[in-house]
């Protein structure tokens, strides 16, 4: 079906397991063809959905519907049984009070959680209409793309995976990097994990280790320590590419 003027964004209210109430926005790309492939995306810490909207233009310009969510605490995520909870911030403009402010977080706002918000949340996302549940595509940042790599073995209609500087996972556990690991090794789709060489939070580390061995996994290290989405720009072409090779019809 060939959708002419574009169909209106629509808000997403997803329950989590401890009944904190999870916000996103699901868009549809305009003058494309329905129903469309969607991409789930999961931010990092502190930031909100708002951070991927270099991607999202960009996975709209290939037909590609977005549904972007606040991680809990975050942005409009912070609606709980008890009343609002919200993310810390860093009190300090060093390493050291990011790091503090991102250990007090996991712990108040239980960010092992993060796999299982972003499973509710593609469940959500793959039964609207116009939304194809057979090409679904999980995208994560920081703490939010380890959070997709342990989502992924969950999503059995997974077509693609990707992080960019995943990060945090001790967040899920003590044994967190080792299920990342192993959660890799469960999937058989393709993923592209991309890094800065000197990435602060051990992205470089991450990407190398997890991947090492796997041949459904591309790995990208770029030059620099920036994290994150603000790699997006050295990356984007490659990004863009192998989504666009995953998500196609087929």
């Amino acid at each position: 079906m060939k959708v002419e003027g574009g169909l209106a964004p629509l808000d997403m209210s997803v329950l989590a397991a401890d009944g904190l109430v999870l916000k996103g926005t699901l868009a549809y790309p305009a003058r494309a063809s329905a129903p469309f492939p969607l991409a789930v995306l999961a931010h990092q810490y502190p930031a909100t959905r708002d951070t991927f909207a270099p991607l999202i233009a960009d996975l709209h310009a290939m037909g590609v519907a977005t549904l972007a969510f606040d991680e809990r605490g975050h942005g409009a995520s912070i609606a709980g049984p008890a009343g609002p909870r919200v993310v810390a911030t860093p009190v300090g403009f060093d390493g050291a009070a990011f790091g503090t402010a991102f250990m007090a977080s996991a712990g108040a706002l239980e960010f092992h959680r993060i796999a299982d918000d972003i499973v509710r949340v593609a469940s959500w996302g793959a039964v609207q209409n116009f939304v194809d549940p057979a090409r679904l595509a999980l995208v994560g940042a920081s703490v939010g793309g380890s959070g997709a790599i342990l989502a992924a073995p969950s999503v059995p209609t997974l077509s693609a995976l990707v992080t960019v500087g995943a990060a945090g996972a001790p967040a899920f556990g003590g044994d967190g990097p080792a299920r990342c690991r192993a959660a890799l090794e469960q999937i058989d789709v393709p993923a592209y994990l991309a890094s800065s060489e000197d990435d602060p939070f051990d992205g470089r580390r991450n990407v190398t280790g997890w991947a090492a061995g796997l041949g459904h996994v591309t790995t990208r290290l770029v030059p620099g320590a920036a994290h994150a989405m603000a790699i997006y720009f050295d990356v984007r072409d490659e990004l863009v590419a192998f989504l666009r090779a995953r998500l196609a019809h087929h």
